[in-house]
């Protein structure tokens, strides 16, 4: 019996052994976002340059205005290649160009202003083809145009700061055509212009904006849409004077700016939209005449920006809206001189900004808006001469920006550590106009050959750009049990990955009922950035046969090579277990039945024959048959 059984273990384990293969490494793909920096395209071609702007991204494409030295200034797009990077359309023909500007979506469509040279500058809307690139309304009739200086989007509109012939700049709002572009309502009657250029903030559902209505001079006013709902927040100078509200920034749900109430100069204002609730934050000089904040940003619920107190010279402030908490945040450079902080950058609760300690020149600093919290991140560039960083832009998690550490003015990135601070290694040199949009960081950079072109940069490609390392089962063969197939066991596939955990998946389980015949099954694997990879494996079932062997439960394993043993042990183990199983080749003859009944003294002991020693007996007789 134990040679019976070690035959038939021997030629089920090469069965499955030989009709495997070798374990498949699998194809990993990066992150989408990991394309290497590089050139959108060649716009103006030679070293002249197109010197592009105003990106905005609209799902899978960006927009730009450039200058490809024949069409003049007009509208681009590109979908990130160099041969998808093209002309929308030549609004304006000629060299003169449309020059487009303000380009703001609204509910995925592109809207901008531009002058096609008989309408003058006009609202006009995009979708990307030169058909569906056309004007929305002529607000002035001829030549002149409505001239729009602001175009704010907020409840699903666009509100827009533009005149016509009758009424002057005034408060439009638009839906994007024709009879959905309307005036909201007529601040300053007749032709005069009520809205300062520049000056529209939405906060939650309300847009703000300075507006001079010919009674109480530019003071603060706020719109819900309506004419009714269109009214002055607070006259805060004299009747006949005006306050000129600048430097709108918006904290949370209240409104910061810069006033004149006709008694000193410039002040810190903030307003929450009553006229109650428009008050001045503090007085900090108690005199008519003196320096007025600037810089305005709003970082992690507060606001801060730059001061001349006359004392300190010009340092960074912080306010939380009360007179007690606006405050000098630290003097970095003492003296009147002062650091002169710029370029305000806010990244989570940290502010990013340039400043000169008078040591170390004009160099990348930060603020958590206490003084032990406002450090120099890294000193770009050695001695008192400074990188001076410019163009501080925020993207996700990182902080580009552009500074010179002596070879010349190139991108950069940081992550507020002095190790996670670096130049990153993208083509171009001088990058401008830093716009993150999309997912994606634009900006327009000079190349020798090229001249100044648009470029794009994925924040992902400086991250973890690395698949996962899969490694397939090996294919695996089982007999069918009957006809719907087999239960399948495999092994697990193999991932690792240097950076984060990983995720598996397959197309079909371990454990599940494989159908007759080649059953691929995918296994994919993903980390935390993105990255993935996959590979493919076959579980092969074959017919199954009538006298073949029962289904164990468990179907097979994998092939592994490495395997083979515990596939030895694995196909022995039932056959010496269970001895009726049906076996498919010639027996041999039993030894006699003293030496199996001798190993099984049980059945004697109670009278009984032992079930053995009746199947050893029913073999002498010729009457033994396998069980069907």
């Amino acid at each position: 019996m134990a040679h019976r059984s070690m035959a038939g273990g021997w030629c089920l384990v090469l069965a499955l052994v030989a009709g495997s293969t070798l374990p498949a490494r699998a194809e990993g793909t990066p992150h989408p976002g990991c394309r290497p920096p590089g050139v959108l395209g060649d716009v103006a071609p030679g070293t002249g340059g197109a010197s592009p702007g105003s990106f905005l991204r609209i799902g899978g494409t960006v927009y730009f205005v450039a200058d490809d030295g024949v069409h003049g200034t007009e509208l681009w797009k590109s979908d990130g290649t160099e041969a998808g990077t093209v002309l929308v359309k030549d609004l304006q023909p000629g060299l003169a160009g449309a020059n487009p500007g303000l380009l703001t979506e609204l509910n995925g469509v592109l809207l901008f202003i531009a002058n096609d040279g008989t309408h003058g500058f006009e609202l006009w809307r995009s979708d990307g083809t030169p058909a569906g690139t056309r004007m929305v309304r002529e607000l002035n009739a001829g030549r002149e145009g409505g001239n729009a200086t602001d175009l704010v989007v907020l409840g699903g509109k666009a509100w827009l700061a533009t005149a016509d012939h009758l009424t002057g700049r005034e408060l439009w709002v638009t839906d994007g055509t024709f009879d959905g572009t309307r005036l909201v309502k007529d601040l300053h009657p007749g032709p005069g212009t009520s809205i300062a250029a520049r000056s529209m903030r939405a906060v939650g559902n309300t847009l703000f904006f300075v507006a001079d209505d010919g009674t109480h001079g530019f003071e603060l006013w706020k719109s819900d849409g309506t004419e009714a709902g269109t009214v002055l927040v607070k006259d805060i100078a004299p009747v006949g004077a005006s306050a000129y509200p600048g430097r709108l920034t918006v904290v949370g749900d209240t409104l910061f700016f810069t006033a004149n109430d006709g008694t000193t100069d410039d002040d810190l204002w903030r307003s929450d939209g009553t006229e109650a609730g428009t008050v001045r934050v503090t007085e900090l000089f108690g005199k008519p005449l003196h320096p007025a904040p600037e810089e305005l940003t709003a970082v992690g619920g507060r606001l801060f920006f730059r001061l001349d107190d006359e004392v300190h010279g010009p340092e960074l402030w912080v306010s939380d809206g009360t007179s007690g908490g606006t405050r000098l945040v630290r003097d970095l450079h003492p003296g009147a001189t002062g650091s002169n902080p710029h370029a305000f950058a806010g990244l989570g609760d940290t502010l990013y900004f340039a400043a000169d300690d008078g040591l170390g020149g004009v160099e990348l600093w930060k603020s958590d808006g206490t003084e032990a919290g406002t450090v120099r991140v890294k000193d770009l560039r050695a001695g008192s001469e400074g990188a001076s960083p410019g163009e501080l832009t925020v993207a996700d998690a990182r902080l580009f920006f552009t500074a010179d550490d002596g070879t010349g003015a190139t991108l950069w990135v940081s992550d507020g550590t002095e190790a996670g601070t670096r130049a990153v290694d993208a083509p171009g040199a001088e990058p401008r106009v830093l716009t993150y949009t999309g997912g994606t960081l634009y900006y327009s950079a000079n190349d020798e050959a090229r001249g100044r072109e648009p470029y794009a940069l994925s924040p992902a490609f400086l991250g973890d750009c690395t698949p996962p390392e899969l490694t397939c089962p090996a294919d695996v063969e089982a007999a069918a049990t009957g006809p719907g197939g087999a239960v399948v066991h495999y092994a697990p596939a193999r991932a690792t990955d240097t950076s984060s955990d990983i995720t598996l998946g397959y197309s079909t389980p371990s454990g599940a009922t494989f159908p007759p015949g080649d059953n691929p099954v995918r296994v994919s694997a993903s980390d935390t950035a993105g990255n993935t990879a996959s590979c493919t494996f076959t579980v092969r079932v074959g017919a199954a046969t009538d006298g073949g062997p029962e289904d164990s439960g468990c179907g097979c394993t994998s092939g592994f090579a490495g395997d083979a043993p515990w596939l030895l042990l694995g196909a022995l183990a039932p056959l010496m277990a269970r001895r009726r199983r049906a076996c498919p080749w010639t027996l041999r003859p039993a030894p006699p039945a003293t030496a199996r009944t001798a190993r099984t003294p049980t059945g004697a002991a109670t009278g009984r024959t032992p079930r053995r020693a009746r199947r050893a007996t029913a073999r002498r007789a010729g009457s033994f048959r396998p069980p069907e």
